[in-house]
């Protein structure tokens, strides 16, 4: 077989099985309300899907008056309510919590 060919079929197989190990990565609350890779990925398959994607089912929370000195893990002292949606929340990854980057918070996130 040509190089060319080769090459053009390993790049096909890559995309395939990063799409499948990603789609069998959906968080189990997504897959239970039936969604599919085309409810979020909207623009082009394999691409990030927008902030502005997840708020079409997600509501931005909205902010405290009153800490009662409890941090509120949606409403950042430092960001507020702001603080894009992934950088803690990831749909074909593992969470984390981004604010255990500077402190220690027992937050789960899922």
């Amino acid at each position: 077989m040509d190089k060319k060919l080769i090459l053009t079929l390993l790049t096909v197989l890559t995309l395939f099985f990063t799409h499948y190990a990603s789609a069998k990565t959906m968080k189990s609350h997504h897959k239970k309300a039936g969604l599919n890779c085309a409810d979020c990925h909207i623009s082009k398959p394999f691409e990030a899907a927008p902030m502005e994607q997840c708020l079409t089912c997600h509501e931005l929370p909205q902010k405290k008056q009153d800490y009662h000195g409890a941090p509120d893990k949606h409403d950042s002292p430092h960001y507020g309510v702001e603080l894009e949606c992934e950088n803690c929340h990831a749909e074909h990854e593992t969470s984390e919590n981004f604010c255990n980057n500077c402190h220690e918070f027992e937050f789960n996130v899922p």
